[in-house]
């Protein structure tokens, strides 16, 4: 009896713990989602922008600017968007074009977009250098970085951890953000296990 109510516990958790994983069939890619994170809706990721991070116009017309002819596969927020000011730990994959003939040219590519970064954030500043790492066995480019935002609640110290992995002419931009007050990186590490890339 002790074994069959054992059992029926182990059930019942894994259940409750269990994982989803999102999955787009049209371009073939899989990710787990985070227990108790939230799907983002379209252009929720720039409403939370305007209203919770204080950005000048300008700045924030730059940061929009430099997302264009992107396609947003998927956003998690660890939080829901109005619960609280300041960063909100958030996983974002979009989808780009990639027009470099090599890998070399696509890492370069991705250097120089970092550089750009220095303009929107002075601060800006690189934990990790762009490498090449693996993700589902595809070769990619990893960085770190962080800066600082200025938002409704003051200044808040940014990370995010960067991977591109290019697939055909396109590359998947895969953004794990959270701040120095609340550190998920573990997650995250088991977060990109999960990922799976078709080509």
């Amino acid at each position: 009896m002790k074994n069959i109510i054992l059992i029926s516990l182990l059930f019942v958790y894994n259940i409750c713990n269990a994982q989803t994983t999102f999955k787009n069939e049209r371009l073939g890619f899989s990710i787990n989602q985070p227990n108790k994170w939230i799907v983002a809706e379209e252009g929720e990721t720039v409403q939370n922008l305007e209203e919770h991070i204080k950005l000048d116009k300008a700045t924030l017309k730059k940061l929009i600017d430099t997302h264009k002819g992107t396609y947003q596969v998927v956003t998690f927020f660890k939080y829901p968007i109005n619960s609280r000011h300041g960063v909100i730990p958030t996983i974002k994959i979009v989808l780009k074009n990639n027009g470099a003939a090599s890998f070399e040219d696509f890492k370069k590519s991705i250097e120089r977009s970092f550089s750009g970064m220095k303009d929107i954030f002075p601060d800006f500043k690189f934990i990790e250098q762009p490498t090449v790492k693996y993700i589902d066995g595809k070769q990619c480019v990893f960085a770190m970085c962080d800066y600082t935002l200025t938002a409704n609640n003051g200044q808040e110290k940014v990370k995010i951890m960067v991977y591109a992995v290019p697939v055909n002419d396109s590359f998947y931009q895969i953004t794990f953000m959270d701040s120095e007050k609340e550190d998920n990186s573990k997650l995250f590490e088991k977060i990109i296990e999960s990922i799976r890339i078709e080509e």
